[in-house]
Protein backbone atom coordinates (compact mmCIF):
# COMPACT_ATOMS: atom_id res chain seq x y z
CA UNK A 1 0.00 0.00 0.00
CA UNK A 2 1.66 3.56 -0.97
CA UNK A 3 2.15 6.13 1.47
CA UNK A 4 -0.62 8.31 0.13
CA UNK A 5 -2.90 5.52 0.33
CA UNK A 6 -2.39 5.00 4.31
CA UNK A 7 -2.47 8.51 5.31
CA UNK A 8 -5.62 8.77 3.47
CA UNK A 9 -7.21 5.35 5.54
CA UNK A 10 -5.96 7.20 8.85
CA UNK A 11 -7.50 9.89 8.28
CA UNK A 12 -10.54 7.80 7.80
CA UNK A 13 -10.36 5.94 10.52
CA UNK A 14 -9.75 9.30 12.53
CA UNK A 15 -12.75 11.25 11.10
CA UNK A 16 -14.75 7.70 11.86
CA UNK A 17 -14.12 7.98 15.53
CA UNK A 18 -14.31 11.35 15.78
CA UNK A 19 -17.91 10.53 14.82
CA UNK A 20 -18.37 8.00 16.93
CA UNK A 21 -16.96 9.55 19.98
CA UNK A 22 -19.65 12.79 18.89
CA UNK A 23 -22.61 10.49 18.60
CA UNK A 24 -21.77 8.76 22.20
CA UNK A 25 -21.19 12.15 23.88
CA UNK A 26 -24.40 13.67 21.98
CA UNK A 27 -26.45 10.55 23.28
CA UNK A 28 -25.08 11.17 27.05
CA UNK A 29 -25.42 14.64 27.36
CA UNK A 30 -29.27 14.10 26.04
CA UNK A 31 -29.53 11.18 28.46
CA UNK A 32 -28.05 13.71 31.44
CA UNK A 33 -29.60 16.36 30.64
CA UNK A 34 -33.23 14.34 30.74
CA UNK A 35 -31.84 12.75 33.86
CA UNK A 36 -31.37 15.58 35.55
CA UNK A 37 -34.88 17.47 34.44
CA UNK A 38 -36.09 14.46 36.06
CA UNK A 39 -34.84 14.96 39.34
CA UNK A 40 -35.68 18.86 39.35
CA UNK A 41 -38.92 18.23 38.64
CA UNK A 42 -38.98 15.62 41.53
CA UNK A 43 -37.86 17.83 44.05
CA UNK A 44 -40.73 20.50 43.11
CA UNK A 45 -43.05 18.10 43.05
CA UNK A 46 -41.66 17.10 46.91
CA UNK A 47 -41.47 20.74 47.77
CA UNK A 48 -44.71 21.53 46.44
CA UNK A 49 -46.24 18.61 48.36
CA UNK A 50 -44.57 20.22 51.43
CA UNK A 51 -45.68 23.11 51.04
CA UNK A 52 -49.09 21.88 50.49
CA UNK A 53 -49.17 20.45 53.35
CA UNK A 54 -47.46 22.83 55.61
CA UNK A 55 -50.48 24.92 54.42
CA UNK A 56 -53.27 22.89 55.48
CA UNK A 57 -51.52 22.22 58.87
CA UNK A 58 -51.47 26.12 59.24
CA UNK A 59 -55.18 26.34 58.06
CA UNK A 60 -56.20 24.00 59.98
CA UNK A 61 -53.98 24.44 63.53
CA UNK A 62 -56.47 27.89 64.08
CA UNK A 63 -59.56 25.60 63.85
CA UNK A 64 -58.10 22.84 66.39
CA UNK A 65 -57.48 25.61 68.74
CA UNK A 66 -60.54 27.40 68.26
CA UNK A 67 -62.10 24.30 69.29
CA UNK A 68 -60.51 24.11 72.68
CA UNK A 69 -62.06 26.40 74.48
CA UNK A 70 -65.54 25.84 72.37
CA UNK A 71 -65.27 22.39 74.54
CA UNK A 72 -64.87 24.36 77.34
CA UNK A 73 -67.53 26.89 76.98
CA UNK A 74 -69.53 23.57 76.78
CA UNK A 75 -68.92 22.80 80.04
CA UNK A 76 -69.11 26.13 82.06
CA UNK A 77 -69.33 29.54 81.06
CA UNK A 78 -67.02 30.33 84.84
CA UNK A 79 -64.21 28.19 83.18
CA UNK A 80 -61.11 29.89 82.08
CA UNK A 81 -58.17 28.65 79.73
CA UNK A 82 -54.86 30.03 80.01
CA UNK A 83 -51.71 28.81 77.73
CA UNK A 84 -48.24 28.64 78.62
CA UNK A 85 -45.85 26.89 76.96
CA UNK A 86 -47.71 25.51 74.66
CA UNK A 87 -49.76 23.61 77.08
CA UNK A 88 -53.42 25.00 78.00
CA UNK A 89 -54.78 25.03 81.32
CA UNK A 90 -58.52 24.93 81.79
CA UNK A 91 -59.11 26.42 85.56
CA UNK A 92 -62.20 27.61 87.36
CA UNK A 93 -61.78 31.07 88.76
CA UNK A 94 -61.20 30.09 92.50
CA UNK A 95 -59.74 33.06 94.70
CA UNK A 96 -56.56 33.42 96.51
CA UNK A 97 -57.87 34.63 99.60
CA UNK A 98 -60.98 32.43 100.07
CA UNK A 99 -62.22 32.04 103.98
CA UNK A 100 -60.59 29.98 105.94
CA UNK A 101 -60.47 26.30 105.14
CA UNK A 102 -59.27 23.44 102.71
CA UNK A 103 -60.58 23.39 99.33
CA UNK A 104 -60.37 21.22 96.13
CA UNK A 105 -58.92 23.02 92.81
CA UNK A 106 -58.61 20.56 90.28
CA UNK A 107 -58.01 21.67 86.71
CA UNK A 108 -56.82 19.51 83.69
CA UNK A 109 -53.82 20.72 81.31
CA UNK A 110 -53.61 19.43 77.82
CA UNK A 111 -51.10 19.49 74.95
CA UNK A 112 -51.32 17.57 71.54
CA UNK A 113 -54.29 15.64 73.01
CA UNK A 114 -52.77 14.39 75.97
CA UNK A 115 -54.70 15.52 78.77
CA UNK A 116 -53.56 15.43 82.74
CA UNK A 117 -56.23 15.74 85.63
CA UNK A 118 -54.39 17.72 88.26
CA UNK A 119 -55.59 17.31 92.29
CA UNK A 120 -55.00 21.02 93.24
CA UNK A 121 -55.83 20.55 97.38
CA UNK A 122 -55.31 24.16 99.17
CA UNK A 123 -55.74 25.59 102.62
CA UNK A 124 -56.25 29.41 103.85
CA UNK A 125 -55.98 30.36 107.13
CA UNK A 126 -56.87 33.84 108.00
CA UNK A 127 -55.65 35.06 111.36
CA UNK A 128 -59.07 35.94 112.29
CA UNK A 129 -60.46 32.66 111.88
CA UNK A 130 -62.42 31.35 115.21
CA UNK A 131 -60.71 27.85 114.47
CA UNK A 132 -57.17 29.05 115.10
CA UNK A 133 -55.56 25.93 113.63
CA UNK A 134 -52.63 28.17 111.81
CA UNK A 135 -49.99 25.54 110.12
CA UNK A 136 -51.46 22.25 109.55
CA UNK A 137 -48.14 20.94 107.42
CA UNK A 138 -50.67 18.18 106.13
CA UNK A 139 -49.05 14.47 105.05
CA UNK A 140 -53.18 13.21 104.79
CA UNK A 141 -56.27 14.02 102.82
CA UNK A 142 -59.51 12.29 103.37
CA UNK A 143 -61.94 12.51 100.86
CA UNK A 144 -65.58 11.41 102.00
CA UNK A 145 -68.05 10.97 98.96
CA UNK A 146 -70.61 8.67 97.55
CA UNK A 147 -70.39 6.54 100.93
CA UNK A 148 -66.75 6.27 100.33
CA UNK A 149 -63.31 7.30 101.64
CA UNK A 150 -60.46 8.30 99.72
CA UNK A 151 -57.31 8.94 101.87
CA UNK A 152 -54.40 10.48 99.65
CA UNK A 153 -51.03 10.11 101.06
CA UNK A 154 -49.77 13.54 100.26
CA UNK A 155 -45.15 13.99 100.38
CA UNK A 156 -44.72 17.50 102.91
CA UNK A 157 -41.42 17.37 100.67
CA UNK A 158 -43.68 19.00 97.78
CA UNK A 159 -46.09 20.61 99.92
CA UNK A 160 -45.81 25.47 99.27
CA UNK A 161 -46.30 27.67 101.91
CA UNK A 162 -47.31 30.79 101.80
CA UNK A 163 -47.51 33.53 104.34
CA UNK A 164 -48.18 37.21 103.81
CA UNK A 165 -45.49 39.81 105.41
CA UNK A 166 -47.24 41.35 108.00
CA UNK A 167 -48.59 36.99 108.90
CA UNK A 168 -52.34 38.01 108.70
CA UNK A 169 -52.34 35.11 106.32
CA UNK A 170 -50.68 31.81 105.18
CA UNK A 171 -51.54 28.77 102.88
CA UNK A 172 -50.48 25.65 101.82
CA UNK A 173 -50.77 24.11 98.61
CA UNK A 174 -50.23 20.54 97.28
CA UNK A 175 -51.09 20.19 93.13
CA UNK A 176 -49.61 16.41 91.51
CA UNK A 177 -51.02 14.70 88.46
CA UNK A 178 -54.64 12.91 90.17
CA UNK A 179 -53.07 9.28 89.92
CA UNK A 180 -56.89 6.28 89.57
CA UNK A 181 -57.89 6.41 93.16
CA UNK A 182 -57.70 10.09 93.04
CA UNK A 183 -59.74 10.37 89.87
CA UNK A 184 -62.81 7.68 91.49
CA UNK A 185 -62.98 10.25 94.47
CA UNK A 186 -63.46 13.31 92.24
CA UNK A 187 -65.64 11.02 90.01
CA UNK A 188 -67.67 10.27 93.14
CA UNK A 189 -67.57 13.53 94.79
CA UNK A 190 -69.47 14.93 90.96
CA UNK A 191 -71.71 12.30 91.21
CA UNK A 192 -72.75 13.45 94.70
CA UNK A 193 -75.20 15.79 96.44
CA UNK A 194 -72.82 16.33 99.14
CA UNK A 195 -69.46 15.57 100.17
CA UNK A 196 -66.52 16.81 102.34
CA UNK A 197 -62.70 16.63 102.91
CA UNK A 198 -60.16 16.79 105.59
CA UNK A 199 -56.79 17.66 105.63
CA UNK A 200 -54.33 16.76 108.02
CA UNK A 201 -50.98 16.09 109.66
CA UNK A 202 -50.95 12.34 110.95
CA UNK A 203 -51.02 12.68 114.76
CA UNK A 204 -51.45 16.62 114.26
CA UNK A 205 -54.00 19.48 113.29
CA UNK A 206 -56.70 19.02 111.34
CA UNK A 207 -59.25 21.08 108.88
CA UNK A 208 -62.58 19.80 107.60
CA UNK A 209 -64.73 21.47 104.55
CA UNK A 210 -67.98 20.85 103.63
CA UNK A 211 -67.89 21.17 99.82
CA UNK A 212 -70.68 23.83 98.65
CA UNK A 213 -73.00 23.19 95.80
CA UNK A 214 -70.87 25.57 93.64
CA UNK A 215 -67.70 23.32 94.14
CA UNK A 216 -69.39 20.54 93.37
CA UNK A 217 -70.38 21.93 90.63
CA UNK A 218 -67.41 23.35 89.41
CA UNK A 219 -65.50 20.15 90.04
CA UNK A 220 -68.02 18.29 87.86
CA UNK A 221 -67.96 20.21 85.49
CA UNK A 222 -63.73 19.59 85.39
CA UNK A 223 -64.81 15.81 85.53
CA UNK A 224 -67.12 16.18 82.86
CA UNK A 225 -64.44 18.25 80.59
CA UNK A 226 -61.50 15.51 81.03
CA UNK A 227 -63.70 13.47 79.93
CA UNK A 228 -64.56 15.41 77.07
CA UNK A 229 -60.74 16.09 76.44
CA UNK A 230 -59.99 12.58 76.47
CA UNK A 231 -62.07 11.33 73.65
CA UNK A 232 -60.51 10.71 70.00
Amino acid sequence: MKKSQIIIAAVILYLLIMVMGGAAYYAYSIQHDARQARIEQEAQEEAAERKAAQETAAKEKPKEEAAKPEKARKQSDSMEIETRGGVDYYKHPWPVKPPSGVYLRPFVAERNGVCVFKNDIYYFYDITDSEQTGWIFGDRLDIHAGGQVTTLVLDPAKLHKHMASDASWLAENYVMNADKKTLEAYRRIAQSDSAYIVYYKTGGKQRRHDLSAKELKWIREMVELYDTLRQP
